[in-house]
């Protein structure tokens, strides 16, 4: 253990994204336009290095990526045009996974592609039952009953997501998924185990999602200014089949030099039978939001601490940098309140009633342009939660 906790020091006084800061180029001929940069054929690169990311409930995951990528513009919204990134990492507990992905958010103009295919196996993931009613008791785990609250869930996901500019900062977003799940109960009675008597679930689904996007921000690396919407509605066959529709609604404003306000709230419901891996994610533009509890969603909660068939929440963050070192990168404090639940025999409805608030603070490390550690405290209505993210929460 006291070499594993070296190896994450190491990770975070790593140069983990020296790559990425485009070599300098001669000045464009005067009598001549500059061209786009995949036309004027800028430099391909590869890079790797180790990171840290977030576990699901079973501590901050160890990872090693290779990259091979093209540099955009210092101007551009992005910090690349095209990355073909292969990842593999661990936590201590023995979650794992591998994964290859591309994503070309400015090669092509007015297009953009992002495809991944990921195995994970998440050793402790959270399952409390159904519902935004389902209790915690944090002394429940004990030599007889170890697990109380976790199931093992392996996952295979493939995924294809094309987007087309339609006119300004609108457009239009299709994605193609197929996600096989398996949850596996661990030793001794368990929340899952009194659901799923069998001890285990196995669950394929086909499901394809069309969304509109309006962006407005300033960049999409560290967005200091601007909104994000999107609006979306997915078909999937897992479970007796189901129908979702969802809106995220993000907005960024900077109330003075190195401070921004950072807000998104977020709704959810499915018609049909979903499966039981469709509750636990947002099928997000170009990323997929982890619901209902976790860093990605409720940092004062643990990772699928509510589960339902349909959710609403929302985030509070401010933003503030307290070593900002330019382009170089930031040290940045971090103020934030996480609010939310989940609806499974009710509809999904616009209310507070029942909301699960909770609040913290935390600290960020960003390196160079695109490269962002965030360390998180929050307590909930569970107590304190400790998590570990790469990137900004939205």
């Amino acid at each position: 253990m006291r070499a594993y906790r070296l190896v994450l020091l190491l990770c975070l006084l790593a140069p983990a994204a020296t790559a990425q800061v485009p070599d300098s180029e001669p000045a464009p001929d005067r009598q001549k336009a500059p061209e786009p940069p995949a036309e004027r054929g800028a430099r391909w690169r590869t890079s790797w290095f180790p990171y840290l990311t977030g576990g699901a409930n079973d501590g901050p995951v160890l990872t090693f990526r290779v990259r091979h990528w093209q540099a955009a513009e210092y101007e551009a919204r992005t910090t690349h045009t095209a990355a073909f990134n292969a990842d593999a990492g661990i936590a201590p507990e023995g979650s794992r996974f591998v994964s290859a992905s591309f994503k070309a958010p400015g090669l092509w103009d007015g297009w953009r592609l992002a495809a991944q295919a990921i195995l994970e196996r998440q050793a402790r993931y959270g399952y409390f039952g159904l519902g935004n009613e389902t209790t915690y008791d944090k002394n429940a785990d004990s030599d007889a009953v170890p697990f109380p609250y976790r199931v093992r869930r392996t996952r295979y996901r493939a995924a294809v997501e094309l987007t087309r500019r339609v006119r300004g900062p609108l457009q239009v977003a299709l994605l193609a998924e197929f996600v096989h799940a398996r949850f596996t109960s661990l030793p001794g009675p368990s929340a899952f185990v009194a659901d799923f008597p069998v001890g285990e679930l196995k669950q394929d689904d086909f499901s394809g999602r069309l969304a509109l996007i309006y962006d407005t921000r300033d960049n999409e690396f560290n967005t200091h200014k601007g909104v994000l919407l999107e609006a979306g509605t997915q078909v999937g066959s897992g479970g007796d089949g189901y129908t979702r529709e969802y809106v995220v609604l993000r907005g960024y404003l900077p109330v003075r030099e190195g401070t921004t306000v950072a807000a998104r709230i977020a709704g959810s419901g499915i018609g049909g039978t979903p499966s039981l891996d469709a509750r636990f994610a947002l099928p997000g533009w170009e990323k997929p939001i982890a619901t209902f509890g976790g860093e990605p969603s409720h940092r004062g909660l643990k990772y699928g601490r509510f589960t339902g068939r349909g959710t609403l929440f929302g985030n509070l963050e401010v933003r503030h940098d307290l070593l900002p070192f330019g382009d170089l990168g930031a040290v940045t404090l971090l103020a934030f309140v996480d609010a939310g639940r989940v609806f499974e025999q009710e509809s999904f409805s616009l209310t507070t009633e029942h909301m699960k608030v909770g609040g913290g603070g935390g600290v960020a490390v960003r390196v160079l342009r695109s490269s962002i550690f965030t360390f998180n405290l929050a307590g909930g209505p569970d107590g304190f939660n400790f998590s570990v993210g790469s990137g900004w929460m939205f």
